[in-house]
């Protein structure tokens, strides 16, 4: 624009320049969309630009760079605001620079200038605003832009878990739409046409027996193939009787039929496998489908509107001496606060956990705390910091691991992590044996049920697909037992998932409770149904879990889940690695120092969360937690 303006030297009216009119124009226009620094930076550049086209006009780079900084700075005085400033800022700096002489002509100029920005329509302004960063015109077009790029994200991950919903349904239905009842029909038909085609077809008495009397050639036929299939054929003479009077090639049909139920069975067979793996990839399907569902509505998840409830937030925060930039909202639900926030950069006194947070637990009368903080990277800087509820729950843990005759390789592998939507899991998996062979598979096992409960699907899913890989991958007779518990650290409510493992125990103070349930042993068969049990825990509860090297370790004890209660009621301490190591001891030493197998245990204790900080009293503040529409 300032080299445009170039071309316009030499165009006067009775002593005002066109140059000079609408730089000044420019930069006020610039100044008031941008603000100081934006005028100042206009001005610097037109007036450096035209001082270059000529010598004489090297004085206006000061006139507008001074004019578009008083100009920036008068801006919330709106359009008024900003022509006063240009106007006070034109008059000074050509009042120092060409003296009273030329004052006249510069007001002129000024006022020109000053009128042709007040008839610029707002919508130009507007527009120009969307592309000088820092503006509130910018940052909108900036959210909008956002918005349509996350909208289009989640329309596709939406068509996506549509296309593996409708695939999933796909395998489902599969074998559903056709009547158990109709495909056994079916399979008889093919297995008794298989037969006739090699030994009726070629038979003088074709016509007699299946145009005549196809109803009771049929019947003896299948009454043969079901009597043979039976193993009872042989002892049923009334049978075999009436089968050879009707048929005269009766020996060779009941050969062919003897021979073709082997195939028939593994026909059968095959098409269970089938169906098991038809039904496998339903629920795997559906479980993906479902993951990408969710992360769907956590793209879409869009700022509630609590306009009085972050000024409200703002008000009691700024009473207590607390610069806050911006309070963002995006749910205040009971258990599911989320809060973002920028603030001026604190030095890394960590302001926000010890005050911010604080307060805004008793605000909000719930536990709040720092759930992300992203630091300034200088000290004019703001930081950016994301609250959230804290969890109703803890955790701790304890851990004692040994192999058999204290080798180095154990058949047992474990875990312990944290899973989304405040959930904790622990688990235990014994491979078949000892050794590395053991070690492998019950690693594997561990090592998918992480990725599979990482990524968000159901744990029954999970244990159904590991269940399915295991089995597929080997044809060895090698499985591997999982002990798999969930924890909600919301309500405290555990889920047990026990496939071919031991019992585990909860202990209440004096009284000690056994969990245990009924699944087979993960890779033995390819398709059961997994029995989850439930159990509502307390603060201060003590979860214990151990492989059979624990459970069935003791020497010499008959009843392991009375030895282990009594051994459990005995110990003292609280402290969950100090009971895990104790349990160990005591089952080496009826074992007079000897380790005949794998051990693991492992213990959780569950208490009350508390703070690290108490809240901060905000006097009579209340926060109107409903929502506006």
């Amino acid at each position: 624009i300032a080299s445009v303006l170039t071309g316009l030297a030499g165009i006067t009216f009775q002593g005002m320049q066109a140059e000079h009119i609408l730089s000044r124009y420019v930069v006020l226009s610039f100044a008031f969309i941008g603000g100081a620094s934006i005028g100042c930076t206009v001005g610097v550049v037109t007036g450096l630009i035209l001082g270059l086209a000529n010598i004489g006009n090297l004085y206006q780079m000061s006139l507008l760079a001074f004019s578009g900084l008083l100009g920036g700075l008068l801006k919330e005085g709106k359009k008024a605001g900003a022509a006063i400033g240009l106007i006070v800022g034109s008059l000074l700096i050509s009042l120092y620079g060409e003296g009273s002489a030329g004052l006249m002509t510069t007001l002129y100029e000024s006022l020109i200038a000053v009128a042709l920005f007040l008839l610029t329509p707002q919508s130009v302004t507007s527009k120009v605003a969307k592309y000088i960063p820092g503006t509130v015109e910018h940052v909108q077009e900036q959210q909008q832009y956002a918005r349509k790029v996350r909208d289009v994200t989640a329309k596709k991950v939406d068509q996506f878990s549509n296309v593996f919903h409708a695939l999933s349904e796909s395998f489902a239905t599969f074998y559903e739409s056709i009547p158990e009842e109709k495909k056994q029909e079916e399979d008889v038909d093919l297995f008794l046409s298989t037969i006739t085609e090699r030994s009726c077809q070629t038979c003088y008495k074709k016509n007699k027996c299946w145009v005549q009397n196809f109803d009771t050639t049929y019947e003896l036929m299948k009454q043969v193939m079901h009597e043979s299939d039976e193993k009872t054929y042989e002892h049923n003479r009334k049978l075999k009787k009436k089968f050879s009077q009707h048929c005269s090639k009766s020996k060779h049909v009941e050969e062919l039929i003897e021979e073709e139920i082997a195939y028939y069975k593994a026909n059968q067979t095959l098409k269970k496998k089938v169906q098991d793996s038809r039904r496998l990839v339903a629920e795997q399907l559906m479980g993906v489908s479902q993951v990408m569902e969710d992360f769907s509505r956590e793209i879409k998840r869009e700022r509630e509107q609590h306009f009085i409830q972050e000024e409200q937030m703002i008000e009691a925060l700024q009473n207590f001496g607390i610069e806050i930039q911006q309070v963002e909202i995006y749910s205040l639900e009971q258990g599911n606060v989320d809060i973002e926030m920028r603030i001026p950069y604190c030095q890394g006194h960590g302001e926000c956990e010890k005050i911010i947070a604080p307060m805004l637990s008793d605000i909000l009368e719930e536990q709040v705390l720092v759930k992300a903080e992203q630091c300034a990277e200088h000290p004019t800087g703001y930081c950016h910091v994301v609250f959230g509820s804290a969890k109703s729950y803890r955790v701790s843990t304890g851990v004692a691991h040994a192999a058999k005759g204290g080798g180095l390789v154990s058949g047992d592998s474990y875990s312990m992590m944290e899973l989304g939507a405040g959930k904790y899991a622990a688990a235990i998996s014994d491979g078949m044996g000892n050794g590395a062979r053991a070690h492998f598979e019950s690693n594997e096992t561990i090592k998918l049920l992480e990725k599979i409960l990482a990524s968000g699907i159901d744990e029954k899913v999970a244990i159904k697909t590991i269940n399915s890989i295991l089995s597929l991958r080997t044809t060895d007779e090698v499985y591997s037992t999982l002990d798999l518990s969930i924890i909600d650290l919301q309500d405290a409510s555990c889920k047990f998932l026990k496939i071919g493992s031991t019992p585990s125990f909860i202990k209440r103070g004096d009284q000690v409770m056994k969990v245990q349930a009924s699944n087979l042993p993960i890779g033995i068969i390819d398709e059961f149904e997994v029995e989850v049990v439930s159990e509502q825990m307390k603060a201060g509860d003590l979860l214990i879990m151990m492989s059979d090297g624990i459970f069935e370790g003791p020497k010499h004890i008959e009843n392991h889940d009375l030895w282990v209660k009594r051994k459990m009621k005995s110990f003292k301490t609280e402290n969950p690695q100090e009971i895990a190591d104790l349990l160990m001891e005591e089952v080496i030493r009826t074992r007079a120092g000897q380790i005949d197998d794998d051990m693991t245990v492992v213990v959780i204790r569950i208490d009350h969360n508390t703070p690290k900080w108490a809240s901060i009293p905000t006097g009579t503040f209340y926060l109107q937690k409903q929502e506006i529409s």
